[in-house]
């Protein structure tokens, strides 16, 4: 798995927009009691900006509805939540499909919505363009399976530079600008802080040394999320990665700042995490319960697994249910975003790891993000990236960037089944 992880550590590296202006002073952020940052500090609050939108939630947490949805779940969480759907201002996929017919995603309103985008494309000049266009129409058409679902929001230690402040304004912005093309829906984020800010395969000294930068990025973000509903996919590849940090002697440490993370997290009244646990094709359910307990799995709703991998989705439904055997039974989320077709195995997997991760060709869009999954701990498939995104190697584009004619060949071969077996799943 060495060479698959490096590759895909480099897909979660994304830099989101550009500065917001800082909006007027609130006192919202006292709700969650966010830490200062590096002592003498100011409160990130202060050094990033207040609020910058309204967020007309309760202080207090109702754990028969913590997303505040408005019907209660039932013991799902996330049942009946509808999940933020990005518009042609910003979804990665909505935007190429605007380029794609002659548009301009920057002069798009950040308030339309996909809906109203792809209504655009069945009337008036644009379905006039498309119906001239066979190729253009079908590329429209695959790259829709991609835009009309959920959109899981990155925020990551290279958000806007990754300068003091920037985590803050970042989620600030997702939550009040980008939020506007689907109001009324409760947003996925993800956040990548870990491992870029340690590097790859990192000796305590240097984990230590990254430690304050960490927790100060931790807290700007729980600082910006404040009252309002979230659901939270938190650090990308930490655990699944983390085989060569216990080799180096620097699990312990990278533990403990995963515990912190949690931590904040759980002052949120009104979010719902997840932390991410590896994949089943790399670490031991033995060893994957064994990180998730001493980091406090227990204490927040549970995991979600195949991050950066395209493994079966049954695959990961087997073995995640045997970690959550040994976590009390928490419950976790499987990303499905690559994993029609399953892995492309690598024939020489001792020293090239067991799938190909490098943009590997023939793979297909698994099953449609829900939270109806037949599964009694999973709680939802999701696509915890925009499948598309390149993993910067195979012949694709820098890391992280939307490669369409991927995300085109993921869609054209679509098949929601579970795994080899299991019937197909019509797109």
């Amino acid at each position: 798995m060495r060479l698959g992880r490096i590759f895909f550590t480099a897909l979660v590296v994304l830099t989101l927009g550009a500065a917001i202006t800082v909006a007027a002073a609130s006192a919202a952020t006292a709700h969650v009691g966010g830490p200062a940052g590096p002592a003498g500090a100011a409160p990130i609050a202060q050094a990033a900006g207040q609020q910058q939108c309204a967020e007309p939630y309760s202080t207090t947490r109702d754990p028969a509805n913590p997303l505040a949805l408005p019907v209660a779940p039932g013991s799902n969480p996330l049942q009946g939540a509808k999940f933020f759907v990005n518009g042609p201002a910003h979804g990665v996929a909505a935007k190429a499909i605007a380029q794609a017919v002659g548009l301009n995603p920057a002069l798009e309103p950040d308030s339309e919505s996909w809906a109203a985008f792809a209504n655009r494309l069945t009337t008036g000049p644009l379905a006039g363009k498309l119906a001239a266009n066979a190729g253009l129409a079908n590329k429209v058409r695959q790259l829709s399976k991609i835009a009309a679902e959920p959109e899981v929001q990155r925020v990551s230690a290279f958000s806007r530079g990754g300068k003091r402040g920037g985590v803050f304004l970042q989620t600030q912005k997702l939550l009040c600008k980008n939020i506007a093309a689907d109001p009324g829906s409760v947003p996925i984020l993800n956040t990548y802080f870990l491992n870029p800010a340690a590097g790859h395969c990192p000796r305590p000294r240097a984990i230590r040394a990254a430690s304050a930068t960490f927790k100060r990025r931790v807290n700007e973000f729980v600082d910006a999320i404040d009252l309002r509903p979230v659901v939270l996919l938190l650090e990308t590849d930490s655990i699944g990665t983390s085989s060569c940090v216990q080799r180096v002697g620097s699990l312990g440490i990278w533990e403990s700042l995963l515990r912190y993370e949690i931590s904040k997290a759980t002052g949120l009244p009104h979010a719902v995490v997840y932390t991410e646990a590896g994949y089943s094709d790399a670490n031991s359910v033995g060893y994957t319960a064994r990180v998730l307990n001493a980091i406090g799995v227990r204490r927040i709703r549970g995991f979600y697994t195949n991050d950066t991998h395209l493994n079966w989705t049954i695959n990961e439904v087997r073995w995640a249910n045997k970690v959550s055997a040994r976590t009390g039974r928490v419950h976790y989320i499987v990303n499905t975003g690559q994993s029609g077709a399953g892995p492309l195995l690598n024939k020489h997997p001792r020293r090239q790891g067991i799938e190909n991760l490098c943009n590997p060709p023939g793979r297909a869009l698994g099953p449609r993000p829900t939270t109806n999954t037949g599964f009694a701990l999973a709680d939802a498939w999701l696509w915890t990236s925009p499948p598309g995104n390149s993993s910067g190697c195979g012949g694709g584009p820098p890391a992280a960037s939307f490669w369409v004619a991927r995300a085109v060949g993921l869609a054209a071969r679509a098949n929601g089944r579970l795994g080899p077996g299991f019937p197909s799943q019509p797109y």
